[in-house]
């Protein structure tokens, strides 16, 4: 089958270009890709989100930095629990010559709980912005910025079992055209494989075709070679000649030509 295709294919690397098949837009559909690149986008913009939102992590991240400022007041108030607390006032003037003030709920424990009216404070704030600000040292609840890699981690959870397989052989298949050494072969069997995929999720079905083949001494040697064209799946009954093109080390899996030739 695909006499006509497969006799434009060079018996010997190195080769140039790659199979319609080969090309990353055959192993994700368009539709999907796209779909792929709007969750990629979410993902990539609700922590963005989330530091536009909360002052503690647009101070923790942004660019910021560190004058003195004076308490304007300060009185006691409830905010801590199991402890007295005070609602401690300030002032400071940013490096722009502007006077910014903000507040600060001081617990019993904290080093400015006993903070009086005029005495000097340390204010860390937001250049871009300095009415985001606070007293350096007393935010013990900084946002940890290591939570906002969980999101692409949740990109990986989803997608990757559904993708990242098709991706990997197709990028072998690729190697393989431009160093690999064809050779024709006998199918002996083929094993459907089992892809993962999430409830409503389209799933996908490929199948791993063993071929053997036999090298110019004689020796008959097998092979490994994955498809996911459930129609070709479907022709290669035992006995079926087939291409493959094989890597360098025998132990390595080839790539069936026949599954990208289209």
């Amino acid at each position: 089958m695909f006499d006509d295709e497969l006799a434009s294919v060079p018996k010997q690397p190195p080769r140039t270009g790659v199979l319609p098949g080969m090309r990353f837009g055959a192993a994700i559909p368009r539709a999907t890709l796209i779909l792929l690149l709007a969750f990629v986008l979410l993902f990539a913009t609700l922590p963005l989100s989330i530091m536009n939102a909360d002052p503690k992590a647009k101070l923790a991240l942004g660019p910021s930095a560190t004058t003195q400022g004076r308490v304007l007041a300060a009185t006691d108030v409830s905010g801590c629990r199991g402890s007295a607390s005070r609602r401690i006032v300030y002032a400071f003037s940013a490096q722009s010559g502007s006077e910014f003030r903000g507040a600060v709920i001081a617990c019993e424990e904290s080093s400015y709980y006993s903070a009086q009216a005029g005495d000097k404070i340390p204010i860390r704030y937001l250049t871009r912005d300095p009415a985001v600000n606070a007293v350096a040292g007393t935010d013990q609840n900084e946002p940890p910025v290591f939570l906002f890699m969980i999101f692409p981690l949740f990109f990986l959870l989803m997608f990757g079992p559904l993708y990242f397989p098709q991706l990997r052989e197709v990028m072998r298949a690729r190697q393989l055209y431009k160093k690999g050494t064809l050779a024709q072969g006998k199918v002996v069997f083929v094993r459907r494989r089992s892809s993962g995929t999430w409830p409503g999720w389209p799933g996908s079905s490929s199948a791993d075709v063993y071929v053997s083949y036999q090298l110019p001494s004689g020796e008959v040697l097998e092979t490994v070679a994955w498809c996911a064209n459930d129609w070709l799946i479907n022709q290669l009954s035992p006995g079926s000649t087939v291409h493959v093109l094989l890597p360098s080390k025998k132990s390595s899996r080839g790539a069936l030509l026949e599954a990208y030739i289209r």
